[in-house]
């Protein structure tokens, strides 16, 4: 039996596995935190951390390695 394993790819929401640095405000978005994947570049993913009460406005962009993150929802385009 053949296993298929679905990469991260864009438009993808994500959640972080670990910690990462802010890139727009001071200190770390902790794990657990969701995103949405806006570009991509072979294993590292730039993902955009919105505000939900604020009708989705962008609140950072940060890159982070495909390892780094778990796939929530795939979304195609």
């Amino acid at each position: 039996m053949t296993t298929v394993k679905h990469g991260i790819h864009e438009l993808d929401v994500v959640e972080l596995l670990d910690p990462v640095d802010k890139v727009e405000l001071e200190g770390q978005w902790p794990a657990g935190t969701r995103g949405t994947v806006v570009s991509e570049r072979d294993d590292v993913k730039l993902v955009e951390i919105s505000d939900p009460e604020a009708f989705g406005a962008a609140l950072d962009f940060i890159s982070v390695p495909e390892s780094r993150l778990k796939l929530i929802s795939k979304h195609r385009n």
